[in-house]
């Protein structure tokens, strides 16, 4: 297996947009099982259904509840995200990134982590005083997972416009996928593609819930001046990425302390959430408009 440093990039997303844990941990892990798999013909696609099993397997031990099953639970947990990553990069080395594999991929995502927060619930209620109690702090954990991965992928989508002036892909892809929507309609046989789509629509009306596109598509903001202004914000954003609250699972988890796990979603991140639209709202009122010199790109 020949590793190749330009090859590796190649794999990333673009840095300023990666989350540090990614980049620290999982993204080098998941550069490797790429390409061992490379030459036997393993496709992103399958990596997905795979990490997505290891998922729902992590949950499944999870719900045994001893200790050593919260960290064999663990290091499944942990497995899941190696190969959650490794899909996406074997991707973007063969070239063959494709909107299913984004939509597979978020809907594995979202299925291991029902299975994983159902699966540590149940194993550690018998650990609690109040299980009622327990519930509900997970369920508000969960929620605020959710809120969490909804509000970076604003703030990438929001950075990459201004900073980069790629087009609103939220809205584009909004749209695209409706009319995808609306011809699997017209076709029989396709209940699990129209519900994977329909979900998929759902999160993309609350991520735009929370990313906006411009009132006035002829002013923006200085390409040149938005980036060296927001480029250290935007890697304070990634703290509340997935691989965060991810990796602050497995780590509690070891120690059979899910209910860390659970208070530090819910208090700290939610905080931290608040702390840095104050900071950017903040800076976004130093920032002057210019002329877009192409409109129609918005």
């Amino acid at each position: 297996m020949l590793v190749s440093t330009r090859e590796y990039k190649a794999s990333l997303k673009a840095l300023e947009i990666e989350e540090y844990f990614d980049l620290w941990i999982y993204r080098p892990l998941g550069y490797i099982v790429a390409k061992l798999v490379q030459s036997i013909s393993v496709t992103p696609n399958q990596l997905t259904v795979l990490a997505m099993f290891c998922g729902i397997a992590s949950g499944y031990v999870f719900s045994l509840g001893t200790q050593q099953a919260f960290i064999l639970g663990a290091l499944l947990y942990f497995m899941f995200n190696i190969l959650d990553c490794s899909d996406g990069q074997l991707a973007r080395i063969k070239g063959t990134s494709s909107v299913a594999g984004k939509i597979l991929d978020g809907a594995a995502d979202y299925i291991a982590g029902i299975a994983i927060y159902i699966g540590i619930g149940i194993g550690y209620v018998e650990y609690v005083s109040n299980p009622v109690g327990w519930w509900i702090l997970l369920a508000l954990a969960a929620i605020s997972n959710i809120v969490h991965s909804i509000v970076i992928d604003s703030e990438r989508y929001r950075f990459t416009h201004h900073a980069w002036g790629r087009p609103h892909q939220l809205t584009n892809d909004y749209e695209y996928y409706k009319e995808e929507l609306n011809r699997l309609k017209k076709i029989p046989g396709t209940c699990f593609e129209r519900f994977v789509l329909q979900t998929y629509l759902v999160y993309l009306n609350i991520s735009r819930f929370f990313h906006k596109s411009p009132k006035n598509q002829y002013f923006i903001y200085d390409p040149g001046i938005y980036y060296r202004k927001f480029r250290k914000m935007m890697k304070a954003w990634t703290f509340l990425g997935p691989t965060t609250h991810i990796t602050i699972i497995i780590v509690c988890c070891l120690f059979m302390r899910p209910d860390i796990a659970a208070w530090i979603i819910v208090v700290p991140m939610n905080i931290y959430w608040l702390l840095l639209v104050w900071i950017q709202n903040k800076k976004l009122k130093t920032l002057h408009f210019i002329t877009n010199p192409n409109p129609t790109k918005n």
